[in-house]
């Protein structure tokens, strides 16, 4: 993603002549340990000015690029790293809360065999409210695919 970045900002900036010194692009970390990026360094931390490769001179037909056409390229490429940031905060977000769910479904599966093996028997609740005990061999196929699922949602670590 940052080279199919970098590749549009080289290509934005050959489009409009853009010389490196007359945007400066500055990266750093911030407290979480994320990378920035942004037209001015922070205050309170240390930053590295980017030294983005210079297109070549525009042709004799090129029209002069304005003040205006330099500041719209810039923010173009400030909004298109804060999208990238956002997107990748949101795939963070979303793989955490999978993996939540998935040790809780591993911790409550763990309880389920454990429930299992120290039970005296199982049963099933019928329509009518009345308990139909599983028989040895019902009780060691139930046991076994909890176990099963043990391993399908505990495979991780969990």
């Amino acid at each position: 993603m940052k080279g199919r970045i970098i590749c549009i900002l080289a290509l934005l900036w050959g489009a409009v002549g853009l010389h490196p010194a007359q945007a400066a692009v500055y990266r750093w970390v911030d407290a979480d340990g994320r990378t920035q990026f942004g037209d001015r360094p922070p205050p309170d931390r240390p930053a590295e000015e980017l030294q983005l490769r210079q297109p070549p001179a525009p042709g004799r037909d090129a029209a002069p690029v304005t003040e205006e056409q330099r500041r719209e390229l810039r923010q173009k490429m400030l909004d298109a790293y804060r999208d990238e940031r956002e997107e990748k905060r949101r795939a963070r977000e979303k793989r955490a809360a999978e993996e939540a769910r998935r040790k809780l479904a591993c911790a409550e599966a763990k309880n389920r065999v454990r429930e299992y093996e120290s039970a005296s028997g199982l049963y099933q609740l019928q329509p009518d409210g009345t308990r139909r005990y599983l028989s040895d061999a019902e009780f060691r196929v139930s046991l076994q695919k909890t176990r099963d699922e043990v391993k399908r949602l505990c495979r991780q670590g969990g």
